[in-house]
């Protein structure tokens, strides 16, 4: 099985109503027996078809289906129009695979029927997942996908913003994504070709040129002092807060760096709960809350200024060390895919972010091997939950830090990957971008069925990640040593 999300925002042109045939009443739901490997049931006066292929179950197997409108409490994805009503499905016996086909009516104007797809429902995650393996028949007037999911269902389609530079799509978090012009017009061949701009803009994100760093006003009574090699790239200051510090750091390296916390919880990250969602900015939170529970450090991008938070009454110099690393880019890929594909999850939400982190100095240290396992059931992980106020949310947490923890464990592992970064540019992230996808399989795999072309596809463009890297950082940046860092924050 596999992971896939919720998708994006804009306007379509004209608004959607129905589709499935289910103005009255459409046949008896009655319980249809289904062989493994065998032709397909048809159910609901031919509404459904559905079959399971050989291996994807054993014995007796018993579907029903049944008709019914889009409840209020599975909403769409804010990114992906509907079309037509949700079709149930009650599942018995032995059941591990299928295939499932719906009939749809007449589409609203703009819906274009190749762009249509199945979607499943996850109980797991709390939404809506696109099935694989999708084809549509225009003449029949059907669309058919692959799951692991028996649930329910729902036709759908990219709610598109189109312009005079061609179509968009918008993640949950709120990235827009131009699609390349000449771009099939397939559910599928547009998320590519939106995971194509994805990682561009991460990359941009990651190695851009410096942002702007203010400290104004400046703490009283703090010296800062910022060594790097080379000499010159990291800036860092104090801002004066209402009983609070505001640290600043800025990244002036062509690449990102994992900034290492004090262990006695002196400094930790803020988050920027009201970064704009149409921003790079919206996931950086995220991505530096799963550091803090797995590794005790934050990511700083290049060019990027990051702000932490400097707890009052610390006696004593505060030091934090850094490095150039792979994982930064690993986790940001894999975090933008993640936000593309996964059905609305709360665990992208920056809300999410800042609740873990203010119940990380009680909770952080039980619930980090379960967390890092993706064992939302563990006892240490639900306490961690309650205490954030994330009751409910404990698979896509659980698997947001699942993912993380692979890419950290395994990049730790590729030579390059955390020492001498950029003169290894070429020979490292080939390595780690294998590594990302195993990452994201994992989750994957849960909720899709196994070697999917469809998201292999997408997967296959973080190869481009080493190239766009490598392009950002300027030759005469590639040599031996660049990227140590250390910040001292000292009392005068």
């Amino acid at each position: 099985m596999k992971l896939v999300r919720g998708m994006l925002a804009g306007i379509l042109g004209i608004a959607v109503g129905a589709g499935l045939t289910a103005c009255g009443p459409i046949g008896v739901p009655e319980s249809k027996l289904v062989e493994p490997g065998g032709d397909a049931e048809f159910a609901l006066d031919g509404l459904v078809r559905f079959s399971v292929p050989d291996g994807g179950g054993r014995g007796d197997i018993r579907v029903r289906f049944g008709v019914e409108p889009l409840p209020a409490d599975r909403p769409a994805p804010p990114g992906i129009i509907t079309v037509g009503d949700m079709v149930t499905m009650t599942a018995e016996g032995d059941l591990t695979r299928g295939r499932i086909a719906i009939d749809y009516a007449e589409l609203p104007s703009g819906v274009r029927p190749e762009m249509l797809n199945v979607f499943g429902w996850s109980a797991d995650l709390g939404g809506w997942v696109p099935l694989t393996a999708s084809v549509t028949d225009a003449v029949d007037r059907t669309v058919a996908g692959d799951t692991v999911l028996f649930d329910s269902f729902v036709i759908g389609t990219w709610r598109l913003t189109t312009d005079a530079t061609g179509d968009s799509v918008t993640t949950h978090a709120g990235a827009v994504l131009p699609i390349k012009a000449g771009t099939d017009r397939t559910f599928w061949a547009y998320a590519r070709a939106a995971a194509v701009t994805s990682l561009a803009d991460a990359v941009e994100h990651l190695a851009g040129p410096p942002e702007p760093i203010s400290c104004d006003p400046k703490a009283p009574g703090i010296t800062v002092k910022a060594v790097s090699t080379p000499a010159g790239r990291i800036d860092a200051c104090v801002l004066a807060g209402t009983g609070s510090q505001q640290v600043r750091v800025r990244n002036r390296l062509p690449f990102p760096l994992l900034l290492d916390l004090p262990a006695d919880g002196r400094v930790r990250p803020v988050v920027d709960t009201q970064a704009a969602a149409d921003t790079p900015d919206a996931l950086d939170g995220i991505r530096d809350t799963m550091l803090t529970y797995l590794t005790g450090a934050v990511a700083v991008g290049g060019g990027q200024t990051v702000t932490l938070e400097l707890q009052p009454g610390a006696r004593g110099p505060v030091q934090l060390t850094g490095r150039l690393d792979w994982s930064v880019v690993a986790l940001e890929a894999g975090l933008r895919q993640l936000d593309l594909f996964l059905p609305d999850s709360r665990a992208l939400r920056p809300r999410t972010a800042e609740a873990l982190l203010l119940a990380h100095t009680e909770h952080g240290a039980a619930a980090r091997d379960a967390l890092a396992a993706g064992d939302a059931a563990a006892p240490a992980v639900q306490d961690l939950l309650r205490a954030a106020g994330l009751t409910g949310a404990g698979r896509s947490v659980a698997d947001l830090f699942q993912f993380g923890s692979c890419v950290l464990d395994r990049t730790a592992t590729a030579a390059g990957a955390s020492q001498d970064v950029l003169v290894a540019l070429r020979t490292a992230g080939p390595t780690v971008t294998v590594f990302t996808s195993e990452c994201l399989n994992r989750i994957y795999e849960k909720y899709l069925p196994e070697a999917s072309r469809s998201i292999k596809s997408i997967q296959d463009t973080l190869r481009a990640t080493t190239g766009a890297i490598r392009n950002a950082v300027p030759k005469a940046d590639r040599k031996r040593g660049n990227g140590q860092v250390t910040i001292t924050l000292t009392p005068r």
